[in-house]
């Protein structure tokens, strides 16, 4: 099932739900080819409920129209995809790693005002700022929390903030508090820059300890540790007093990374 949802002329907004036949599939290619053709910018939200698949029969000449679409990434803006299944959300993410031009966005479906308003235009950042910095009782005790996901700016912004912190500094301490892991930016990973002042702040980077956050998170830094010839710890998000008596330090007060 395939339901056009209204929206202004130059965004294509549609739900899917259950299994898309080819002439949904058909209908859909024939609105991008149109809106490409009369609008300098289309953009796109596609909502995914309960997906059971795609209708197979003339699948390969469907594929060849879709060339339409990479023909001219330039003309297309911003896309969400709000998705209630995390494998669709993925795949989404993954694509939007291949077409690192588009401003493509996932997002859960809690998010899906949110991810319809920036469709629009009315929102600058796609999703609600993630990060918070924690300030502390001693200047070489860095803290931050992580709540959803992370985009490029804000990962650029609080690296170049802990790197401004630890000026002057010999060794820096870090708390990193985990609340919900929403992803990162793909494209922010892949930034030169970022690893430049990611290396930088390492060196600084003497105790580091990780308040809660899924498992691979723990297993991951452990795996690191060796490698970045830092002292790492994990705790469980219940044993946050433990991990700030660890670093030596206490929380003061805390604040968005971006209003």
């Amino acid at each position: 099932m395939l339901e056009y949802l209204p929206s202004t002329p130059a965004v294509i907004a549609v739900r899917c739900g259950g299994s898309l036949t080819r002439p949904e599939i058909e209908g859909f290619m024939d609105r991008l080819e149109a809106a490409l053709a009369q609008h300098e910018r289309t953009h796109f939200f596609v909502e995914i409920v309960d997906f059971g698949g795609l209708e197979m029969e003339g699948l390969g000449d469907l594929m060849k129209r879709s060339a339409t679409w990479f023909r001219n990434l330039d003309r297309v803006g911003r896309v969400a995809v709000v998705a209630d299944q995390g494998w669709i959300r993925w795949a989404a993410k993954l694509e939007s790693a291949l077409l690192p031009h588009v401003a493509y966005e996932t997002f859960e479906p809690a998010e899906r005002d949110r991810a319809w308003a920036w469709v629009q235009g009315e929102l600058k950042h796609p999703h609600a700022p993630a990060l918070k910095v924690i300030d502390t009782d001693r200047p070489d005790a860095l803290a931050f929390e992580i709540d959803g996901h992370i985009d490029r700016t804000e990962m650029e912004a609080i690296t170049a903030h802990f790197l401004r912190a630890a000026e002057g500094l010999d060794k820096v301490r870090m708390l990193g508090r985990i609340r919900r892991l929403g992803g990162l930016d793909s494209s922010g990973l892949v930034s030169g820059d970022f690893f430049a002042m990611k290396r930088s702040f390492l060196e600084h980077l003497d105790r580091y300890a990780i308040v809660g956050g899924p498992v691979w998170i723990r297993t991951t830094l452990y795996a690191l540790a060796p490698l970045l010839r830092v002292e790492i710890r994990h705790f469980e998000a219940e044993d946050e007093a433990a991990a700030w008596a660890w670093i030596g330090a206490k929380p003061v007060s805390e604040r968005p990374m971006f209003d």
